[in-house]
């Protein structure tokens, strides 16, 4: 079941996303600021066991970034990603109502987003993420993340 996430979870999110933070698949999200961020947070459940979650970051009314997507890895590739990112997207058009919406994420599985209808793009076409965020990042002289795309008019 895919739900928005409640400050609850945020334990239970923190400890998803933690050993893709040990593989340095993801940047460490503190407690706080998942906390901080859990009105644009999903969860999938099984009973009650969160074993997915995917977060919103909007940058503009017409720029939302696809964060944090996670699936527990004893039950990835059953569709839960796919689902999650689904809901993502209706998510950011409720909170968004205006078009165009261009909805972005930063991967390392690329194929993954071109499945479900995403485009390669490139990091340059998101100037707010790399001014926001990017430019702190531990990474950012050895980032090897894809950027993908979906625009919904």
């Amino acid at each position: 079941m895919i739900r928005d996430a409640k400050i609850d979870d945020a334990e239970q999110i923190y400890n998803l996303l933690e050993p893709y933070v040990q593989k340095k698949i993801l940047l460490r999200r503190s407690r706080e600021e998942i906390r901080a961020h859990i009105d644009y947070t999903l969860v999938y459940t099984d009973d009650e066991k969160i074993i997915g979650t995917v977060s919103l970051v909007f940058f503009s009314e017409s720029l939302c970034e696809i964060r944090a997507l996670v699936i527990a890895e004893n039950v990835q590739r059953g569709g839960i990603g796919r689902a999650l990112v689904y809901a993502a997207e209706e998510k950011a058009k409720q909170l968004q109502p205006n078009r165009p919406l261009q909805i972005f994420a930063l991967t390392y599985t690329p194929e993954f987003f071109e499945r479900i209808g995403y485009s390669l793009t490139t990091k340059d076409r998101f100037p707010e993420k790399i001014y926001e965020v990017c430019q702190f990042c531990l990474r950012k002289n050895d980032c090897h993340e894809i950027a993908v795309e979906k625009i919904f008019m």
